[in-house]
């Protein structure tokens, strides 16, 4: 269910990062993408350095991530991008989904019981954004929720390949191989450099967790570990929706996939061939 619940829930909170209503606003304050993407995020946080920033994304290089973060603090503050954010989330919603589509205050309602019912301990971007409130109406109260029970998870993630032994590098090039894409085509999209990436794979194959270009059953192993752990970290999650997850996951689903058909995010979650 956290991972139905997690396919459902990625297009809608993180069309934010896609979407023009967001990027023309950060473009207000006078911010390029990864200025306005790293501090955007990171700002519920509060106005902290990228190597904060960088700790709690976690699968970012450092080498982009501080000098986005410092570049983006020397035009803007965090309360202005937070509103940014903001207004940009849910302009994109509106203009994908309509202004009120049916059933929306019960799917915010829902998804703000589960985030209730989440706990903070080793998640700081959950935390930080559980520390902002509530925006006050429907669409923005919808998307909060949604952004807190996906950052919870992430949150969750995090913890879990830490605990596994690997590194930004590694757990990257894994989740290559969990989806089913061909090893080092996704990894260099969080800011690796190839001499990183290359290293990262030595090492994996050292552990005997890649054999050439694949897993090996070991590997497939530690990674099913990982999502697994991930899982039960987000069992209050579930269980706070109990008989009612259903009922969320039908209205999250024509919502999530006309975001997909939109452009609003890049690929389907619930498509992509895990193992």
């Amino acid at each position: 269910m956290s991972r139905r619940l997690r396919d459902l829930v990625e297009p809608l909170a993180a069309n934010v990062y896609f979407a023009p209503e967001a990027h023309d606003s950060y473009k207000e304050l006078g911010l390029s993408y990864l200025p306005g993407y790293f501090c955007s995020r990171g700002a519920c946080m509060g106005q902290v350095p990228g190597e904060v920033v960088t700790a709690a994304f976690a699968v970012f290089n450092p080498d982009i991530v501080i000098p986005a973060v410092t570049e983006g603090w020397s035009k803007t503050d965090a309360s202005s991008i937070l509103k940014a954010r903001e207004h940009g989330a849910t302009a994109s919603l509106m203009r994908i989904l309509g202004d009120a589509p049916a059933g929306l205050a019960r799917a915010g309602e829902l998804l703000r019981r589960a985030a209730d019912a989440a706990t903070g301990e080793g998640r700081p971007i959950f935390s930080g954004l559980r520390s902002l409130g509530w925006p006050g109406d429907p669409f923005g109260d919808f998307w909060r929720a949604a952004d807190l029970v996906r950052e919870h998870r992430g949150d969750s993630h995090t913890a879990a390949w830490v605990s596994h032994g690997v590194d930004p590098v590694e757990i990257t090039l894994l989740t290559e191989l969990w989806w089913k894409l061909p090893l080092n085509s996704y990894v260099a999209t969080r800011g690796w450099r190839s001499d990183q990436i290359e290293a990262g794979i030595e090492r994996l194959r050292s552990r005997g967790l890649v054999d050439g270009d694949g897993f090996t059953d070991a590997g497939v192993e530690l990674r099913a570990s990982i999502e697994e752990a991930t899982d039960r970290g987000e069992q209050r999650v579930v269980d706070a929706l109990g008989d009612d997850a259903d009922e969320l996951l039908a209205l999250l689903e024509p919502w999530a996939k006309a975001v997909v058909d939109s452009g609003g995010y890049p690929s389907d979650p619930s498509k992509l061939t895990r193992r």
